[in-house]
């Protein structure tokens, strides 16, 4: 949907809109959660020295990004892996408990931080191996980062050889939820396959962006 420079009742309800959308997309992914693929548990996956997050991707001159990571256990139990390997030395988890519509106990660990070029990395690699873990367990990761910065999107998902699949387009701001082989965990929103989600909001590097893996989950 495209908002021109005429339309100025329309601009007044950008912000609705884009919550509307936004929540739109979590609903539909949260109605095929039971649906959603799990990565090969023979061997775990190799780490790719070529990182696909933002801060390395080329895409990006900040020069630090905010990182939230949600691990969510629908069974209740967590493994001990989950709380030994940490996505950064002095990262800090926080519990909470939810009840699920099945009457079962969900366990989340939560955790938030600002992190470099270099902890972006080591965090990539931490995905990558507990994405692998939690997937024998029924556990799930969600990735949340964030830049202030807009971004060209379709060069991040070319340059990280992502699939587009579903989009949407408010005035500045453009979503995109694509596939992307190198991230674990993915699921159906509607009848399409997704593991990423990028939200840009501005023009002239000037705005903010935020990648998600699988999808988002907090308000942008």
């Amino acid at each position: 949907m495209f908002v021109g420079p005429k339309n100025q009742k329309m601009s007044s309800y950008r912000p609705i809109i884009t919550l509307i959308i936004v929540s739109v997309l979590i609903i539909g992914l949260v109605l095929n959660y039971n649906r959603m693929e799990i990565p090969n548990k023979e061997a775990p996956p190799v780490a790719q020295t070529t990182v696909p997050l933002l801060l390395n991707s080329g895409q990006v001159q900040t020069a630090e990004a905010e990182i939230s990571i949600l691990l969510w256990f629908e069974n209740g139990n967590i493994p001990q892996e989950a709380w030994t390997k940490r996505p950064t030395p002095d990262w800090i988890w926080t519990y909470n408990e939810l009840q699920s519509g099945s009457e079962k106990v969900v366990a989340t660990l939560s955790g938030h931080q600002m992190i470099n070029k270099n902890e972006e990395i080591d965090l990539y690699k931490w995905y990558t191996s507990m994405a692998y873990e939690l997937s024998k367990t029924g556990g799930l990761i969600y990735i949340d980062e964030r830049v202030d910065q807009a971004i060209d999107i379709s060069a991040y998902l070319s340059k990280t050889n992502a699939q587009p699949a579903q989009w949407a387009l408010i005035g500045d701001l453009i979503s995109i939820a694509a596939y992307q082989n190198n991230f674990s965990t993915s699921l159906l929103a509607g009848q399409d396959i997704i593991n990423i989600q990028l939200l840009s909001r501005g023009k002239n590097n000037l705005g903010r962006t935020v990648l998600a893996i699988p999808a988002l989950l907090k308000e942008f």
